[in-house]
């Protein structure tokens, strides 16, 4: 009777000790938090800049032709942001609509936010319009 109940025991153990595993690898990699819509940056690493930023703009990643930018607040105060930085660079903004940014350049130049946590808002800008990378 004594050696069921040590069985027992060491596999409620178990399944605890695999469960402490389970949440603290989940907590560390930010695997809870939702899909990047950019590859080559880990979750963790985007919200260690983010969280590191001080309410600037940061460069996360250069994939496809476009600049991914992050902002640690709101939708608002980070499209003034967005809209600051690109006139600093000569742009002239335009208007917004939806998730759109709309600046007159070379062109018509549309940069894109969309809300990733409720935290955090990542802007999509084309690579030709951006001429600060590198300076975030």
């Amino acid at each position: 009777m004594k050696t069921k109940k040590n069985i027992l025991f060491l596999l409620i153990a178990l399944i605890l000790a695999v469960i402490v595993l389970l949440s603290f690898w989940l907590y560390s990699s930010k695997a809870y938090y939702p899909t990047l819509p950019f590859e080559g940056v880990s979750k963790k690493e985007v919200v260690e800049k983010l969280d590191k930023s001080n309410n600037e703009l940061v460069e996360l990643a250069n994939v496809n032709g476009f600049y991914w930018l992050g902002y640690s607040g709101n939708q608002q105060e980070g499209r003034d942001k967005v809209i600051r930085e690109m006139e600093g660079q000569g742009l002239k903004y335009d208007s917004y609509e939806g998730s759109g940014i709309f600046f007159e350049g070379e062109g018509r130049i549309i940069i894109t936010g969309q809300m990733w946590t409720s935290d955090y808002v990542l802007y999509k800008v084309p690579t030709e319009s951006y001429l600060g990378a590198g300076d975030h």
